[in-house]
């Protein structure tokens, strides 16, 4: 395993201020500090191409292995340059590596 990309893990925002006023649901950054990147595999697991609503789409499905991090949980999402993976689950009973699968090209 080599822990050699930069990723940004997010999750969807609250949907309301410290007054208790809703907000439009928006993504943030799970970690806070720093530039919110995490160091991280990602691998291309399986690809394909299929026609939906008479237009040709890609799904992919992606691993993307990062460092343990409690927290992580599936709807998440991933952010690795201009790619935006979704994850669907979060393998990693081990407690030192977490496996993100992720879909990526479903709008």
């Amino acid at each position: 395993m080599r822990l050699n990309k930069r990723v940004t893990l997010q999750v969807l925002g609250p949907n309301q201020d410290e007054a208790g006023q809703p907000l439009p649901a928006d993504w943030t950054n799970f970690i806070a500090n720093g530039d919110g990147k995490l160091w991280a595999e990602v691998r291309d697991v399986t690809g394909r191409e299929f026609v939906a609503a008479g237009a040709t789409q890609n799904l992919v499905l992606t691993t993307i292995t990062i460092r343990y991090r409690a927290g992580v949980a599936a709807k998440m999402r991933v952010l690795h340059g201009a790619d935006v993976y979704g994850v669907e689950a979060v393998l990693g009973q081990d407690q030192r590596t977490l496996a993100l699968m992720c879909s990526r090209g479903v709008a």
